[in-house]
């Protein structure tokens, strides 16, 4: 796929704004996944050069679709085969504070450091298997875990919440709102998360904290080995 030179500045752009915060607010789990991957500041890196890093430390690989949104049932038929997708749409110039839509920024950026820990991934084998399990009821709610988890969740260290989501790690405009307190933080229990559904075309009313990612695991399991 060609990028084009917009879009690598669109890239450029948001790494600059969003390195500083993710350094000083973001999880060890993600800033040891950020080192691993190394990317870099000025364009956007080809899938190629970043499964290089990340399959052999974990088995893997990112994989670039055509499909802005990815529905739940392709995206964790992907999930089974150990596959990230990545799509192939960047974010315009209007969008630089808070995207609807997952782009590249959010998918490499904010998900592919992850990608690279081993204890991370064993977190992402989870969903898969109890999503095909699921009747339509429990997908939406295996939808829900995984939204207030790897995609806005937040994690206790040294009894403070950090950032551990990939949406929060990659919007600048609703990792500030968290951090200036306007969001209702509730321990990430199934009971808690169940209650909300997901907020696509807007910041989320509340958030939820786990103690690490044992703990996150040990709680979707609650929920997962019923299924």
């Amino acid at each position: 796929m060609e990028l084009t030179l917009t879009q690598d500045k669109v890239w450029s752009t948001l790494f600059a704004r969003q390195l500083p915060k993710v350094r000083e607010y973001a999880c060890k789990e993600y800033l040891e996944g950020l080192e691993n991957l190394n990317l870099p500041p000025d364009h956007i890196p080809g899938l190629e050069a970043l499964n290089r890093e990340i399959t052999p430390r974990t088995g893997w690989q990112a994989a670039r679709t055509a499909v802005r949104y990815s529905d739940a049932v392709p995206w964790y038929q992907a999930f089974a085969q150990r596959r990230f997708l990545v799509t192939d749409y960047m974010r315009e110039w209007s969008e630089l504070d808070f995207t609807p839509e997952p782009d590249m920024f959010h998918d490499i950026f904010g998900h592919l450091p992850f990608m690279t820990l081993p204890r991370y991934t064993a977190l992402q084998d989870m969903f898969a298997p109890a999503f095909h399990r699921a009747d339509p009821e429990q997908r939406e709610n295996i939808k829900r875990l995984a939204w207030f988890s790897t995609e806005f969740g937040l994690i206790r260290e040294d009894g403070e919440p950090r950032i551990f989501g990939a949406g929060l790690i990659s919007s600048s405009g609703e990792m500030e709102n968290v951090l200036a307190g306007n969001v209702p933080i509730h321990p990430y229990t199934i009971e808690n998360v169940l209650e909300y559904d997901k907020a696509i075309y807007s910041f989320n009313p509340a958030l939820f904290v786990f103690d690490s990612i044992d703990a996150l695991k040990a709680e979707l399991a609650r929920y997962f080995d019923l299924i």
